[in-house]
């Protein structure tokens, strides 16, 4: 929340989200509503894949995870990526360009494989599925943050730079919310049914954990640019 709000206040002449929540409160509460409810449901579907854990929160105080520890985990990524647009000389901008039948199609694509996933996730929320669903909404999450990448490029101003952006947003998101928990346990990582490889540790975090932390990276850019930047929302 403290991250969130120091860069949210450095990045106020971008008009990030703590402008949002200033001008605009109620762009803001749709904002929020759409990432708190998509990590509700992915982190319900880890808690019931036995992913993870939480050894502190139970009962009523799993809405701290859900309300604030996530969301605001998010609104701190994005705000981490609008700090180090305005460092690189970067600006979050998004550009109207011609359409072709494969931008279309990636369009198309997209948005499909978002819904799968969404739906995927729901799925395994509000039930216990076996390793085959986990392994598939795994499958269609890899393959959405692709298209999502390739979306949002499109999109922007400068893709190769939002290319390098992202990445470097991907690592200190993971480096900044992960480490302090090494010691806190707020949340514990379990052993994933997966190949041995995402099971493999870098940095003490399973690399499977840092992938998921650009599926976290991605949310709420993607909502952000179609919920909030877009121009037929402006």
């Amino acid at each position: 929340l403290c991250f969130w709000l120091a860069f949210g206040l450095l990045n106020l002449p971008q008009k990030s989200s703590v402008w949002l929540i200033l001008k605009k409160p109620w762009a803001f509460v749709i904002f929020y509503l759409a990432i708190a409810g998509a990590s509700f449901m992915a982190d319900r579907f880890g808690l019931n894949a036995h992913l993870w854990f939480y050894p502190h929160y139970q009962g009523m105080g799993l809405l701290w995870v859900w309300l604030v520890l996530y969301p605001f985990a998010e609104l701190a990524v994005l705000e981490l990526f609008y700090f180090l647009g305005a460092f690189f000389g970067e600006q979050l901008r998004f550009m109207h360009r011609p359409a072709t039948k494969a931008h279309m199609f990636l369009d198309a694509s997209e948005s499909v494989l978002f819904l799968v996933m969404v739906a995927l996730f729901t799925l395994g929320a509000v039930q216990v599925t076996g390793v085959a669903h986990l392994s598939l909404a795994l499958a269609v999450s890899l393959c959405w943050l692709i298209l999502a990448a390739l979306k949002l490029f499109f999109h922007l101003q400068h893709p190769g730079h939002f290319a390098l952006l992202v990445a470097l947003a991907g690592v200190l998101a993971t480096l900044s919310h992960e480490f302090p928990n090494l010691g806190a346990s707020e949340w514990i990582y379990l052993e994933a049914p997966f190949s041995g490889f995402s099971n493999l540790l870098l940095f003490s975090l399973p690399v499977w954990v840092w992938i998921g932390w650009y599926w976290l990276v991605f949310l709420p850019l993607r909502l952000w640019i179609f919920l909030v930047l877009h121009p037929k929302v402006r």
